[in-house]
């Protein structure tokens, strides 16, 4: 049974992935590396490499930002003048980029104390708060998991990181803004499945999320 169960999976994902039209996707993506990067490595920290992220996580994304279930004013319109078959072209093209190298980034007067304890939440969560390991869906060296969309966290900018994680975590607070809050401000994000992502970073301190951000960084 289980072996029937992985045959079809494996046929599924070699479907899935002869679908996709590479070259047709490196074309489409040449406006891409203004922000990202040749062959998706960025090198300005506020925009996120997408050198071998995994194909499926960017599809996603970008079907999100063409429809506006994860707000940003300057995806959406990108987004929005793909189709989906270059959508699915794009992502196998930065899918199949070499993935940039993994550097570990400490900060402040301590920056082993800071990455030890992002290390501890990587690999073992924080109990006292019910947050599980982030190498549950991120595995254990950062490369996350394709067939679950998942995503590639190794090597990723720190900064673009602790956006994101800010971001989930505004996201799953926003009611507790304060009344003048002008909530159009907000950077939020809310396109992870079942609110996962939501979940995890709204009982996270800044600490924490800086910490596991510099970590996961240097992951490889």
């Amino acid at each position: 049974m289980k072996k029937g169960i992985v045959t079809i999976i494996l046929f599924g994902l070699s479907t899935w992935a002869q679908a996709a039209d590479i070259k047709a996707g490196e074309e489409k993506a040449a406006i891409c590396t203004a922000c990202h990067g040749p062959a998706g490595v960025s090198v300005n920290p506020d925009w996120p490499s997408l050198a071998g992220q995994g194909q499926k996580y960017i599809e996603k994304q970008l079907k999100d930002f063409k429809s506006g279930e994860r707000p940003n004013m300057v995806m959406q319109p990108q987004a929005g003048m793909l189709s989906d078959e270059d959508i699915v072209n794009v992502a196998a093209y930065f899918a199949a980029q070499t993935p940039p190298q993994a550097t570990t980034e400490g900060a402040g007067d301590n920056p082993e104390e800071l990455l030890a304890l992002g290390e501890a939440l990587y690999r073992g969560g924080d109990m006292s708060k019910n947050v599980p390991a982030c190498m549950a869906c991120h595995g254990p060296t950062g490369a996350g998991i394709e067939p679950a969309a998942f995503p590639r966290i190794s090597g990723q900018h720190a900064k673009y990181t602790r956006t994101q994680l800010d971001a989930f975590r505004t996201s799953a607070l926003i009611d507790q803004q304060a009344s003048e809050t002008d909530r159009a401000s907000l950077v939020v994000r809310a396109n992870d499945p079942n609110g996962m992502m939501r979940d995890v970073a709204e009982k996270l301190t800044p600490k924490q999320i800086e910490a596991v951000a510099r970590y996961m960084q240097g992951l490889h």
